[in-house]
């Protein structure tokens, strides 16, 4: 009988423990903390407006100087070749070497005939040409001067009755016979000396050959392209190397017909091109066309723009401010350590607060440490002057002068 209160107050028992535990609040997970936003500490200044000089702005594009096909002068096998694509070579510097060994031995064949030349002459090199000197010559002169002594002599006692007609007859005979003489050795004389120009002009070719065996770099430049290996046969004016002229580049561009007045040769004009931006090079208008192309009514006009570090590469695509004679325009300056690069782009960051704000720009005309920056940034903003490759838009700054 008393099992049953027992039973009744265990369940009330369970069942209140369970609401108890049903009402208990869970228990709150532990907040992660908010991620540290990196401060970058850069240094400021102001962009300035200033005054520049007034220019047209016009794009063009980059030749080089000097173009070359370098062909082979003589044929052969190329034994070697010392070059490849993008070399850097200097004027004289072998670009493919072929093989000499016939060459060498035409030249061979040409100073013993040259040699044997001198020697019938009597002469040694570098003499100057003396018929007179000549062996045979010489002989035949001393024949010709007895034959006229005793004719001479003959003739005299013919006339006095002392010498009869035949003694006069036979001494003339010899005196015409040693002239003749004489004048066949003179002749021979001029002819070996012709000869001996013929073996020397000979000669010369030969060594110009063998000297053509090395295929030279008719001028400082780049090889663009290379066209032949070792081991094939060049015929005679195959090209086997392209070399352009780097430094200087030829900077060409079209001028409007109504800006034509306004550009004259000695002119500076500064470039910009897309694989350095935020950097100038300079130039001089070197050439004004001779004519205004009909479809496009503009002149054709070329610059020279120095390229001593190379940088600038045959090909390149440039937007060109060439100094014309106007009045000043306005222009907003920043130091040019301030201008970074964003893929092709250039840009710089404005200071807004703690905030840096990126803003695309071009980039005009530079003057010793200052450039010209054309865009949204407006004369008094904020710029950063200094780690501007760790910037990025809206990224936290800590700004000092």
């Amino acid at each position: 009988m008393n099992r049953f209160p027992t039973l009744s107050a265990l369940a009330l028992a369970t069942s209140l423990m369970a609401c108890q535990k049903a009402a208990a609040p869970a228990a709150t997970a532990p907040a992660k903390p908010e991620p540290i936003e990196a401060t970058v500490s850069v240094h400021v200044t102001k962009a300035a407006m200033q005054q520049l000089p007034a220019v047209l702005s016009l794009s063009g594009s980059l030749a080089p100087d000097e173009s070359s096909e370098v062909a082979a002068p003589l044929p052969g096998i190329v034994t070697e070749v010392l070059v490849d694509v993008g070399s850097v070579v200097q004027k004289g510097d072998v670009l493919v070497r072929i093989d000499r060994r016939d060459a060498a031995m035409r030249l061979t064949q040409a100073t013993a005939a040259t040699s044997q030349a001198l020697a019938r002459l009597g002469i040694k090199p570098g003499e100057p040409f003396n018929a007179q000197r000549v062996p045979e010559v010489r002989v035949a002169q001393q024949a010709l001067d007895l034959a006229t002594t005793e004719a001479t002599r003959a003739k005299a006692l013919f006339e006095g009755g002392s010498a009869s007609q035949s003694v006069w007859d036979q001494a003339r005979v010899r005196l015409e016979q040693a002239r003749g003489q004489y004048d066949t050795a003179l002749n021979g004389a001029r002819q070996a000396w012709s000869a001996l120009q013929g073996a020397k002009a000979s000669q010369e070719l030969s060594a110009k050959a063998e000297n053509d065996t090395d295929v030279r770099a008719p001028f400082s430049g780049i090889v663009t392209e290379k066209r032949i290996s070792p081991g094939e046969f060049a015929q005679m004016g195959r090209v086997v190397a392209v070399l352009v002229q780097n430094d200087p580049l030829r900077l060409k561009f079209d001028v409007p017909e109504v800006d034509v007045g306004r550009v004259r040769i000695g002119a500076e004009v500064t470039i910009t091109v897309a694989a350095f931006p935020g950097r100038t090079f300079k130039g001089t208008i070197q050439r004004l066309g001779g004519a205004l192309k009909a479809t496009a009514r503009s002149l054709p006009v070329e610059a020279e723009v120095p390229n001593t570090d190379g940088l600038l590469r045959p090909g390149f695509f440039a937007r060109i401010d060439v100094a014309i004679d106007a009045p000043p325009s306005d222009a907003i300056m920043v130091p040019t350590s301030a201008v970074g690069s964003s893929g092709s782009a250039s840009r710089v960051f404005v200071i807004e607060g703690n905030r840096a704000v990126e803003h695309i720009v071009s980039v005009g005309r530079s003057f010793e440490h200052l450039v010209e920056v054309r865009g949204s940034v407006e004369a008094g903003e904020t710029i950063a002057i200094d780690h501007v490759d760790q910037l990025s838009d809206g990224a936290r700054v800590a700004a000092k002068p």
